[in-house]
């Protein structure tokens, strides 16, 4: 059976082995997981809409994977948060079109997404939802700290990683406040923070923790990529 493609975003680095030049990357376990899962992962770094419209054309289904904060700035929040980390605005050009163009597709032969972190406020914003600038750390660390999520039932995300209160590796201080027309929260965390969302003709799951981390041992992080490239065969 062949392997679908699985197109991935690239993220952009200032120093690559050692020497301080521009270059592209995504972490090796992301990559791994896609490949366990049955998917080719193939890293693209589109400049225009329209270039990844062509991309998009081409593939069975794309992961929009973290990174740094997004600019929230062309989206009408008009002053920076002191705790924001901007890549390039090239990143944010890539993420933004790649999100745009697997969006489009879902109104007639639905493509699968799984969004994560950076990648589910990206999406979010991108389908007119809104971000919170800073999630404010409470009774819950979300900075580079492992913490449970509540799933909720009846939801995609409860079928492809079972119900009940789940755990993964999260960083992030951003995050997703009202979510975009035609999608659900499916995941929380006790201190109110959306830890997932999934479109209403479930083709698209985006969490906020990094699944990635740990799917080579926890089978229910592994279960999202799976779910993804299962997705693409059956489109």
């Amino acid at each position: 059976m062949s392997r679908p493609l699985v197109l991935v975003p690239a993220r952009w680095a200032g120093v690559v082995e050692g020497r301080e030049r521009p270059g592209l990357f995504a972490p090796r376990t992301l990559m791994d997981a896609i490949t366990r899962a049955g998917g080719e992962p193939v890293l693209v770094w589109p400049d225009t809409l329209e270039r990844a419209r062509d991309l998009v054309a081409l593939a069975g289904a794309v992961v929009l994977q973290g990174g740094d904060d997004l600019d929230l700035r062309p989206f009408g929040v008009p002053d920076v948060h002191p705790r924001e980390t901007h890549p390039p605005a090239e990143q944010d050009a890539a993420d933004v079109a790649l999100a745009q163009a697997a969006a489009e597709v879902r109104g007639g032969d639905p493509l699968p997404v799984l969004a994560i972190c950076r990648g589910m406020q990206v999406l979010n914003i991108v389908l007119g939802g809104t971000i919170h600038q800073h999630h404010e750390e409470t009774t819950v660390a979300h900075a580079n700290n492992p913490h449970d999520v509540d799933v909720v039932p009846g939801t995609v995300l409860e079928r492809v990683i079972g119900a009940g209160r789940r755990g993964g590796w999260s960083n992030h201080h951003q995050a997703c406040d009202r979510l975009a027309q035609g999608y659900l929260v499916s995941a929380t965390t006790v201190d109110g923070c959306v830890e997932a969302m999934e479109s209403t003709d479930g083709r698209v799951l985006a969490v906020q923790w990094h699944p990635e981390v740990d799917a080579a041992t926890v089978p229910h992080q592994q279960a999202l990529f799976d779910w993804l490239v299962h997705s693409a065969r059956t489109r």
